[in-house]
């Protein structure tokens, strides 16, 4: 690993110099100036299938209204994350003072439903504040902290709060690169809920899957660099220091195992497996290392955009394993390479999505109790479409998992799952209706997550929404089947 690491640094430093020591010339561009204002512009990109990027050789700042904080750009219908260059607005503005604001505030009320689930209510607040600072058009420097509450009351009643970081980084942009050192979200893939090539980025378990996507992922210590060429990118990123996926709290209701059943998260159970996890202690063993590197190449094209990825890094999310020698369940983040790659096609009246990875060592468990890894395949089809060319957006996906020459184990060897979205605004976009779901198609793994919300006031929405769980041993539907629950939130987006 550290002579893979080593290599994939000094590549990615010969090209840092390349990059600084040779500047774009002003030929490489062909753009269209209008002037407004003597301190306002506006560039038309006359190539519209080239990537723009965020500076030019004069020193000037090149910012596209539309890109969020990762380079992805936004569609402003849907907010949807896609690689598609919009237009790029422009400023001659060359630096920007301090500032400090309060980005979320989010509070929500939840009510377990079942009469068998372990607590009866749940509480959950969440604030995120933010400072910035832009020094000058090439420098910028963001840091943000975070705080989350969480409360559950029923059998074994327990509250926690916690002060984290979030997003804390310095961002160097020359005319063709952006250089990010610090704390950074990098969530790679093109598949919602579960991109397959998204393997090294620190997730969110603390509230199992009950929130969205870009709620349920971390920021970890990362050195990134993006470099732009033409309608490419190369993007690479190295955790110099591992962060695991945070876990909720043992006696939480949504911890992946659970004591008083016997019962760990996704593996079938026979007895024997029941009585060790009732009585044996847990240890996540988290390890103190390095989380790994990748580098991901990707391309647009006239209506088809690809993408592939080489990644060798932990397991952020543990999978829990007994150890005999040591008498204890403990946590296991193997390291594994991942070799992937996703594509998106204009087809069918939508978008075609494919993504597919290949990993080199996945953590089984053996019948007999003993852990070992063995290679797999996870992929995932997709299809979006936006019904009548509106604000509505339908996303349906056909998910599988599939391990390659694994012995007798207690794992579940093929997956096969339909889920999807579907999102609607209605009464002039003051309200919002939302539909998420997980079908499994080998097994029964059942997860319906209905909503209504309403957006009428400016950056905040009240929302009522419902989450159901059922299955059949060994899923994640099974696991959760007593955790169904209604809940009532407030959030606000400043």
């Amino acid at each position: 690993m550290k002579t893979t690491v080593r290599g994939l640094a000094t590549f990615f430093a010969t090209l840092l110099l390349t990059t600084i020591v040779s500047p774009v010339s002003a030929e490489d561009f062909d753009l269209l100036i209008i002037e407004e204002e003597s301190d306002e512009l506006l560039i038309l990109d006359d190539q519209p299938d080239s990537v723009v990027n965020d500076e030019d050789p004069g020193g000037l700042l090149i910012l596209d209204s539309s890109e969020d904080e990762n380079g992805l750009f936004i569609d402003e219908g849907d907010g949807t994350p896609t690689e598609s260059p919009q237009f790029t607005s422009y400023t001659a503005d060359k630096s920007a003072g301090p500032t400090i604001k309060l980005n979320r505030l989010w509070v929500e009320y939840g009510h377990f439903t079942q009469q068998s689930a372990d607590k009866n209510h749940q509480g959950y607040m969440h604030g995120l504040a933010t400072a910035e600072w832009s020094p000058s058009s090439a420098w910028e420097f963001h840091a943000s902290v975070r705080a989350d509450g969480y409360r559950e009351s029923g059998r074994n009643d327990w509250s926690d709060f916690r002060l984290d970081y979030d997003e804390i980084y310095a961002r160097y942009k020359t005319a063709s690169s952006i250089f990010t050192v610090g704390t950074q979200r990098v969530l790679w893939g093109r598949i919602d809920e579960l991109p397959p090539t998204d393997r090294l980025s620190t997730q969110d378990f603390r509230r199992f899957v009950i929130d969205d996507l870009e709620d349920r992922r971390l920021a970890s210590p990362a050195l990134r660099m993006e470099h732009f060429f033409g309608d490419s990118k190369i993007d690479f990123v190295l955790y110099p220091h591992f962060r695991e996926t945070q876990l909720a709290d043992r006696d939480s209701t949504w911890y992946p195992v659970n004591k008083r059943t016997g019962e760990i998260l996704s593996l079938k159970t026979t007895a024997l497996a029941e009585t060790i996890v009732k009585n044996v202690p847990i240890k996540e063993n988290a390890p103190d290392s390095e989380g790994g590197a990748g580098i991901r190449f990707s391309t647009l094209g006239s209506g088809f955009d690809y993408a592939l990825t080489v990644q060798k890094g932990r397991q952020t999310v543990p999978y829990f394993s007994y150890n005999p020698d040591r008498n204890i369940i403990e946590g296991k983040y193997p390291r594994t390479w991942i070799v992937g790659g996703d594509f998106g096609i204009e087809a069918l009246g939508g978008t075609v999505k494919f993504e597919a990875a290949w990993l080199s060592d996945t953590p089984v468990t053996r019948v007999d109790g003993s852990y070992t890894t063995v290679k797999s395949i996870s992929w995932g089809a997709a299809l979006e479409l936006f019904p009548g060319d509106g604000d509505a957006r339908l996303n349906l996906q056909l998910t599988g998992v599939r391990l390659l020459r694994a012995p007798v184990v207690m794992d579940r060897a093929e997956i096969y799952a339909l889920n999807g979205s579907y999102d609607v605004p209605f009464a002039q976009n003051r309200w919002r209706a939302k539909f998420r779901f997980n079908v499994g198609l080998d097994k029964k793994d059942i997860y319906f997550n209905p909503e209504i919300a309403y957006t009428g006031w400016e950056a905040q929405e009240v929302y009522l929404e419902f989450h159901f769980f059922d299955g059949s041993l060994g899923t994640p539907g099974g696991f959760y089947q007593d955790n169904g629950i209604l809940t009532l939130g407030w959030r606000a987006d400043y």
